[in-house]
């Protein structure tokens, strides 16, 4: 027990040390001007989301970015989104979209939705977009510079989480919690170890002939998860990926209900944990019970050294995230509570092999 408990303590000791790297400078969209503007192809894929693509669309027109267009596939949407695109495309010419194919049997539909929209764009570089995402003006041309310097294959960018409500304050940032505090982030760019990946497929950005030449969604068109697996797929292949922290420049409000956001991440959260149900039930058991048997082993001094790398933990991923910290303390327990709900619906969700996503049934492969 006593090396099972001294495991537990380094465990987060080392996981600390992981969020005071990814606190330092350097994760985010620098401000620099790109080389050159060539034209950007922004895509979204677009089902049911007439509660938030006004948004995004409206942070679009106001880009500083001299040349770009946007292209929308309506997913088959059974809401008012169809209207709201009509009247941004009569506002502004350089919106259009077009009403998706039907899904073939193979595919599930966001992958094919972003397979259509990649045919169809012009740009040189694509970045697709989530219909919850929203852009500070100058973000693309932040990114484009970023991509060209770095001379990149792919740039993922993690939005700053925007929360206003306790169920949002209790599940939406434990990703940015696992992520930040699992991953270097930096490793992501610096090595060529297609474990060491990370995207999010609410802002990618690929140079278009690379893409093409690819048919990037094409060959994860039936997984669950196109964002980490694409990023894998593309480091495994020798080329160079990036992953970013969104903050000041990309927001998103991922989710407003806390069974929406139970539903959503735990579609993929073992992703987090490389593609392992066992690992993920693995860090359930360091965080959730390894405070106990610290307790027990080594008596409250040694739970007192835990609770305070807790906390230390806690405030740097809120300090990288730009999330409030006193919030942030406050949750944790009950984003602890959050997380094995998550974790073990995600499991139940394995065993009966599928889930429901905007109406659609999803078949689990992994």
């Amino acid at each position: 027990m006593e090396i099972l408990a001294g495991f537990v303590l380094i465990f987060l000791a080392v996981r600390t040390f992981i969020s005071l790297l990814n606190s330092f400078p350097g994760l985010h969209l620098p401000d620099k001007k790109p080389v050159s503007f060539p034209k950007i192809s922004l895509l979204i894929p677009a089902r049911n989301e007439e509660a938030v693509i006004g948004r995004l669309l409206t942070s679009l027109q106001q880009l500083d970015y001299p040349d770009f267009e946007v292209l929308i596939c309506n997913d088959h949407s059974s809401d008012n989104t169809e209207e709201i695109l009509n009247w941004f495309a009569g506002e502004d010419v350089r919106m259009h979209w077009f009403s998706g194919e039907k899904l073939p049997e193979d595919w599930l539909g966001k992958n094919f939705a972003c397979h259509q929209l990649a045919q169809k764009a012009v740009g040189k570089y694509l970045v697709f977009l989530d219909a919850d995402v929203e852009l500070s003006p100058d973000a693309i041309t932040k990114s484009v510079a970023f991509f060209q310097e770095k001379q990149l294959s792919l740039l993922s960018v993690f939005p700053q989480q925007r929360m206003e409500s306790l169920a949002e304050w209790i599940t939406v940032p434990l990703m940015n919690w696992i992520l930040q505090s699992l991953l270097p982030m930096i490793l992501v760019q610096k090595n060529r170890f297609s474990s060491l990946s990370a995207a999010n497929g609410q802002f990618m950005m690929f140079e278009a002939e690379n893409y093409r030449m690819n048919q990037w969604h094409s060959k994860v068109r039936n997984q669950n998860v196109e964002d980490i697996r694409l990023a894998r797929l593309m480091k495994a292949k020798g080329m160079k990926i990036a992953v970013l922290l969104g903050n000041s420049d990309i927001f998103c409000r991922m989710y407003r209900h806390f069974d929406e956001a139970v539903l959503g991440f735990s579609r993929n959260i073992h992703e987090y944990f490389g593609s392992s149900r066992i690992i993920m039930i693995g860090f359930w058991l360091l965080i959730c019970i390894g405070p106990v048997i610290v307790w027990a082993v080594f008596g409250w001094t040694f739970l007192c050294l835990f609770a305070g790398l807790v906390i230390v933990n806690r405030i740097l991923v809120a300090i990288a995230s730009h999330q409030n910290i006193g919030l942030s303390l406050f949750a944790h327990p009950f984003q602890m509570i959050s997380f094995t709900i998550v974790a073990f619906y995600n499991i139940f969700r394995r065993v009966k092999k599928e889930t429901i996503w905007k109406g659609r049934r999803i078949q689990f492969n992994h």
